[in-house]
């Protein structure tokens, strides 16, 4: 997109003379919600308006702008950034969007900070008041940028110079330091300019959490609010609700992954309306819950707006206007209103089962297996930080999918499918691992142990599953090319089996890809048999033909954060990795020629 003078010109006077609008909190006006909201986080501006274009009909009346936009305040000094957003915000107000947001981190790195203000160690002296003086001047010029704002949503854990480790003696714990940046920040953005203040909850363990609570409850500004996720740190399938919402003395949004970072990012099918729906009914019955705010995408051109996955979107939508409503009902509604009546009968079951194909495909026993929707199984954030066990009083979980078995997610699924180095207390000298570092009771306990345990009756389980996955895949497809008569755009019909045929390639890539990386683990661990050598040559083969199909796939799909051709290089490094030495397992290789 270029970029003429005029536009750079009224951005320059943006930066010099701007001042902030008073608005009007929400009013309980639909339903029982106050917050009905979505969250933009693509750069991409007509994908932008695209959401815009629907938000009267999902009855929006708040947007956030994040990540590719606005991810830290200080963004508003990028032209680029500070330019698309506001032309977003103008689109938004003129949708009927009263209330716009965007996202801020506190505190910022050290060096952001001027070095007058820090000790000897190079920590801020959080009890020097010039600190704080000179920190409200800069966020109100930096909220003088943007005047048609409405106001901020505030992540403080996950920062750059963590304020927990920033010196005082007058706020000694780490929950008084972030509830008196939160108030600062509060007395500039509420007290001063009447906008609103969310502050994003995030929690990578359980610590962080009971610091978190506290420092809640010690934030003395009256209208500040929360937005907390769905669930605990991050948006798996297999996470519990965030039940420790009930703790917070504050109202509270609860913020929705509809983009589904780490299911596939619409690119598969990630159509998981049912998880939202079972969710929102829990956050309906909680008393301070006063509404929702959905992510519509992850970044580029992923924009769900327009495409089957529309359907989350819908789902939570229709949910949150009647909690009796059945998927099914849903459901059916959805595919009748984007399709006709005629598909329905071959397309609901295809949409209501298609959670199964997503959790065997990216899930391995109950187990997150990638990055961020990219092959990855030698990832060390599934094997400690993604685990759901975390946050589970109980920590077992039942596996269908032709397993029908139900595992300790420490004891079975963690020691046996994590590489050895993981379950250590250090990865290498020096450097704790997450495990240890973010759930040390599990070491602690002895539920792991610092060895190898891969086998293959670990690596048979891994096999059912990823086969039921492939099957699961084959009569979605199958489903759908028998409604094909029945649809009334071609344009739709072609949209929604390219879907579906990429999600049986990412199922067959997987299921070859399990046999190779797990069955070479355990020809490390338990040595060459006849019966291991043909699964993990039955596994290279399948990666290398897979690929092929991949790369000559026509529709290969919308690039959000999830390039999927991409996992083409992934899967042609793990073969490479496995034939010719894999470094991290002492350069040992699978001899492809060895019967």
């Amino acid at each position: 997109m270029k970029f003429f003078r005029l536009f750079y010109l009224f951005v320059f006077l943006g930066f010099l003379s701007c001042t902030s609008k008073k608005i009007n909190e929400p009013t309980n006006d639909y339903g029982n919600l106050k917050i009905r909201g979505w969250n933009i986080l693509s750069s991409e501006i007509e994908k932008g308006k695209v959401a815009l274009n629907s938000a009267e009909y999902y009855n929006i009346n708040h947007l956030q702008l994040s990540h590719e936009l606005i991810m830290n305040l200080k963004d508003v000094r990028n032209k680029k950034k500070l330019w698309t957003t506001r032309k977003l915000i103008k689109k938004a107000h003129r949708t009927g969007i009263k209330n716009v947001l965007v996202w801020d981190h506190a505190l910022y790195g050290l060096d952001y900070y001027p070095d007058k203000f820090k000790n000897k160690e190079g920590l801020i002296n959080l009890d020097d008041p010039e600190f704080w003086k000179w920190f409200k001047n800069d966020y109100r010029s930096m909220l003088d940028c943007i005047p048609d704002l409405n106001g901020i949503v505030l992540t403080f854990i996950e920062t750059g110079a963590r304020i927990e480790n920033q010196y005082s003696t007058k706020w000694t714990t780490d929950s008084e330091k972030l509830a008196n940046l939160v108030d600062s920040i509060a007395s500039v953005v509420i007290d001063e300019r009447n906008m609103q203040l969310y502050i994003r909850t995030f929690m990578y363990y359980k610590e962080e959490l009971n610091a978190l609570i506290d420092c809640v409850n010690l934030i003395k500004n009256p209208k500040v609010k929360i937005m907390t996720k769905e669930v605990p740190h991050d948006f798996f399938l297999t996470h519990p609700v965030s039940a420790f919402i009930k703790k917070f003395d504050k109202e509270v949004i609860i913020e929705f992954d509809l983009g589904h970072e780490y299911n596939g990012q619409g690119v598969i099918a990630s159509i998981l309306h049912e998880v939202t729906i079972n969710r929102w009914k829990y956050y309906a019955k909680q008393k301070n819950v006063i509404g929702y705010v959905a992510r519509t995408d992850r970044y580029d051109k992923s924009q769900n707006i327009g495409r089957p996955t529309e359907i989350n979107i819908y789902a939570l939508k229709r949910i949150s206007e009647d909690t009796s409503l059945s998927a099914e009902v849903i459901t059916e509604e959805f595919i009748t209103q984007k399709y006709g009546e005629k598909p329905v009968p071959y397309l609901k079951d295809v949409f209501l089962e298609t959670d199964d194909i997503i959790t065997s495909i990216y899930y391995t026993l109950g187990l997150h297996t990638n990055s961020h929707s990219r092959l990855d199984f030698d990832y060390q954030s599934n094997y400690s930080r993604h685990c759901s066990g975390k946050w589970l009083d109980n920590p077992t979980v039942k596996v269908e999918h032709n397993v029908n078995k139900t595992f300790h997610y420490w004891k079975d699924i963690i020691e046996h499918l994590s590489p050895a180095r993981y379950k250590s207390k250090e990865i290498s000298p020096g450097i704790q691992s997450i495990l240890f570092r973010e759930a040390p009771w599990v070491i602690d306990s002895n539920w792991v142990s610092p060895i190898e345990k891969m086998n293959t009756e670990y690596l048979n389980y891994i096999i059912r599953e990823k086969e039921f996955g492939v099957e699961k895949a084959k009569w979605a497809l199958n489903k759908i090319l028998n409604a094909k008569p029945y649809f009334t755009s071609d344009n739709d019909y072609k949209e929604l089996i390219s879907l579906y045929e990429r999600t049986l390639l990412t199922a067959k890539l997987y299921y070859y890809s399990s046999k190779a990386y797990f069955g070479f683990r355990c020809y490390i661990n338990e040595g060459d048999s006849k019966e291991l050598n043909l699964i993990i040559k039955e596994g290279l083969a399948g990666i290398k033909s897979t690929c092929e199909e991949m790369n000559k796939y026509p529709n290969k799909g919308h690039h959000g954060q999830f390039h999927w051709i991409k996992d083409i290089d992934r899967a042609n490094k793990l073969y490479k990795n496995i034939t010719e030495g894999w470094g991290i397992y002492d350069n040992k290789k699978f001899d492809l020629v060895a019967s």
